[in-house]
């Protein structure tokens, strides 16, 4: 009876080394399993407004030290590399730069405009306020020598679907630049110019054998819908920039005066416009243009500033053209953030669509991976 005790005893013994060892094997396993993803260096982020804790998407969240660019989905998340400081830029609310983060955490964004009444003023007014918001943004570039660096994205996806045999065919190119730029206020009509720094190209292959002949990187909307027309028109005076650009049918004035700033939006069927500043010293924070088209095109973009200069450029664009044969889709997405500096000394000044028309003959990179292709990559599949 004592030695049947003492079996039961050893069974229990070897059953609890076993229990423990594989707890062990286990905490070894996880363990190992978040000091790999940590060298591998995710973080996720989720960001959220600081008036109600609801999430914020669309948030354009910017590594500085990779130059990775990620979006907020509608839960607000993102993932981001480790290293380097997070610039987090939206429209509608003030931009933040957080150093250095290394785990997954939650950022607070500040609106611009509070949860507060809509007050609608006569489009005439509006438009009188809009008008002098603008001047008071040339007058303040006519003023001024603005130098420094422009970091760069964009990447352009096309698909092809195919209603004969309903198959599709999907590529994307994409360029991650730093350049140096220098623009003199003084000059009438002035645009900047810029030299590079570092130009990377990169570009897939269609996969159909009859789309081997297509070079992603010569497709004429790659260069022909370029980001210069947004830039030079943030610079230049008497741009589209500068007016409303399309016959609204409302026309509203929001007052924020805990921020001291104001949103005017004006808005049609088709086409809304949004600029906001401040009510202390008519400075621009923001502009938003958004357009959809009954066809499924769309064109968004804004700009946010900073001390009277501008901060950063942000451009989406989709098209969709309908032949007879087949369905072709085009997406581009750009994102220009400005350090400006005191000095800038350029090597060989360009314009920036000859900058970007000098790498469409460039080698293309495949081991450099696209940061922006899981964001948007269901768009084309």
């Amino acid at each position: 009876m004592v030695k049947g005790v003492g079996e039961l005893s050893t069974r229990h013994l070897s059953l609890f080394n076993a229990t423990f060892d594989m707890i062990v094997r286990i905490f070894l396993l996880v363990f190992g399993f978040l000091t790999l993803n940590s060298a591998f260096g995710q973080i996720s982020v989720r960001v959220v407004s600081s008036l109600d804790s609801s999430a914020v998407i669309g948030v354009v969240c910017s590594n500085s030290a990779t130059g990775q660019l990620a979006f907020t989905d509608p839960k607000g998340m993102a993932q981001l590399s480790l290293g380097g400081d997070i610039q987090f830029d939206h429209p509608s609310f003030y931009s933040s730069s957080v150093p250095n983060i290394q785990s997954d955490t939650t950022i607070y964004l500040q609106p611009l405009i509070g949860d507060l009444e809509e007050v609608v003023i006569s489009p005439t007014s509006n438009e009188a306020v809009f008008t002098s918001v603008i001047a008071h943004y040339r007058n303040q570039l006519k003023t001024v020598n603005v130098s420094g660096n422009l970091n760069y994205s964009n990447t352009n996806w096309f698909k092809y679907t195919y209603k004969t045999d309903q198959s599709a065919d999907s590529a994307y190119c994409a360029i991650q630049d730093d350049l140096r730029f220098v623009y003199d206020g003084s000059l009438k009509k002035s645009k900047p110019s810029f030299s590079p720094i570092s130009l990377h190209r990169f570009c897939s292959d269609f996969s159909l054998e009859k789309n081997s002949s297509i070079k992603t990187a010569e497709i004429p909307a790659f260069s022909k819908f370029d980001f210069s027309l947004f830039l030079n028109a943030v610079f230049t005076e008497g741009s589209f920039f500068d007016e409303i650009g399309f016959k609204h049918t409302q026309s509203i004035l929001r007052q924020d005066s805990l921020n001291h700033t104001n949103e005017i939006t004006f808005t049609s069927a088709d086409c809304q416009k949004t600029i906001v500043f401040s009510s202390l010293d008519r400075s621009l924070i923001s502009y938003t243009f958004r357009f959809f088209g009954k066809l499924g095109g769309y064109h968004v973009y804004y700009a946010t500033f900073s001390d009277h200069m501008i901060h950063t450029l942000f451009e989406e664009k989709g098209y969709l053209f309908d032949y007879e044969s087949n369905a072709h889709q085009l997406l581009s997405v750009h994102y220009g953030s400005f350090e400006l500096a005191e000095k800038a000394v350029l090597v060989q000044p360009m314009t920036f669509s000859e900058i970007i028309k000098t790498q469409t003959n460039s080698a293309t990179n495949p081991d450099k991976p696209e940061v922006l292709l899981p964001i948007y990559g269901y768009l084309l599949r």
